[in-house]
């Protein structure tokens, strides 16, 4: 029958199907294999399961019990209902790895607790497959004690995805600006230096950074003429132009700059800024209403943190804040949502160490499929070996033979 049926239509019949579904029907022949797997089609495909909008989150917790990390998604509703567990398949000797960003069904992971070790991974968690960073240019080896930051997106000007460090080599009256900065781009499956162009401001260690507008936002500092921290500043990357710019904070939260951090509400740029006191600890939300224009800055809501409640670290599409709840005297937290109209907290059901939270928008793709796992990851990760769950290994060890033996079988379905 598929001899009678334009290949367009084919396409548009195949990228409605679901992930799973997708994953089965490459082993169905050579020329599905061919087709599912290019650029066009993968993009096609999420571009379409973008626009169906199924309000996903994804969350990570790790617990010290079981010494794991644990993926998910949930549907974004008022139930929070789990729609499926994602297997992780990597360890790491460092405690866990750090998620840096999600983009399109893509997560950047990091293992940089020490500055010894720092290992990098681009991965899928909806198709099994994994990207392994080589290793950067600047280490501890090569540069000596330094801090740096992350930050990790899409850019659709070449439907490529980046991944950009910045790194600040300590001196003995503080950390040098400007930074060393490099990029890696999946396209090539390397780093490159990029001239910061005079770039003076000074990114905090291990800064949380929001993705927006292609730019990646991280909370930064001016140092003065000591090295050290003189008020706050919002410093941007654009993924594009690769080139950093500088957002202005809202008036009276440049000091210190260690209590704020950025994040994405209702696709507007914001601000979270802590503040502890004796008469009581709080967290104020900060949303720019026009990108760009620090007139636009506008302040959404307070939180106070009593009753064990530990700050806000993310939102929902409705507007709730997402935050961490004490819930024993072992330390452990629970995932909470805030409502800032009614001002009620509500349990989410899911439960982890103090620092282990990260929850994020998601959308199911197909991105990677066109790659074999570590691909790019085939150079030493500097000196540092990462252990794969051995049911992964042959799991992509079968599919690879799946796809081989339809290669030598006669294509009795037809072609496309």
């Amino acid at each position: 029958m598929s001899n009678y049926i334009p290949q367009e239509v084919w396409i548009d019949i195949l990228t409605r199907l679901p992930i799973e579904t997708l994953i089965r029907c490459i082993s169905v022949s050579k020329s599905w294999y061919s087709l599912i797997t290019t650029p066009t089609f993968i993009s096609q495909h999420l571009h379409r399961t973008t626009v169906a909008n199924n309000d996903l989150l994804l969350v990570r917790n790790y617990s010290d019990n079981s010494k794991k990390e644990h993926y998910s998604l949930h549907f974004d509703n008022h139930t929070f209902d789990a729609y499926k567990t994602l297997d992780f398949p990597f360890m790491t000797p460092n405690h866990y790895f750090r998620v840096i960003g999600c983009s399109n069904g893509l997560l950047c992971l990091s293992d940089d607790q020490f500055c010894y070790n720092h290992t990098m991974i681009l991965w899928n968690p909806s198709i099994r497959k994994y990207v392994n960073l080589p290793c950067p240019r600047v280490t501890f080896n090569s540069h000596g004690p330094f801090m740096h930051s992350i930050g990790f997106g899409f850019n659709v000007a070449n439907n490529d995805y980046k991944v950009v460090r910045v790194v600040h080599l300590q001196e003995p009256w503080g950390y040098k600006a400007p930074p060393e900065v490099e990029i890696y781009e999946l396209s090539t499956g390397s780093w490159r230096s990029v001239n910061p162009m005079g770039f003076p401001y000074v990114v905090g260690e291990r800064s949380s950074q929001a993705f927006l507008n292609g730019a990646v936002h991280w909370v930064g500092h001016y140092p003065n003429e000591l090295g050290g921290p003189s008020g706050s500043l919002i410093v941007s990357f654009d993924m594009g132009n690769e080139v950093f710019g500088v957002i202005m904070v809202p008036e009276g939260l440049s000091f210190p700059p260690l209590q704020s951090r950025v994040a994405v509400l209702e696709e507007c740029l914001s601000m979270i800024h802590f503040t502890w006191s004796l008469y009581g600890d709080t967290c104020c939300v900060w949303a720019m209403k026009q990108y760009g224009v620090p007139e636009s800055w506008t302040k959404q809501f307070t939180v106070d943190l009593k009753e064990g409640l530990r700050g806000v670290f993310g939102f929902r599409k409705n507007g709730e804040a997402l935050m961490k709840k004490i819930t024993s005297y072992r330390e452990i937290d629970t995932l909470v949502s805030y409502d800032p109209k009614s001002e009620q907290v509500k349990n989410l059901g899911v439960t982890g160490s103090p620092i282990s939270f990260y929850v994020d928008n998601f959308v199911e793709s197909l991105v990677l499929l066109d790659l074999v796992n570590g691909e790019f990851g085939r150079q030493p990760n500097c000196g540092e070996k990462k252990m794969l769950k051995g049911k992964w290994k042959i799991e992509e060890e079968h599919e690879e033979q799946v796809v081989a033996e339809s290669e030598d079988q006669t294509d009795e379905r037809g072609k496309l």
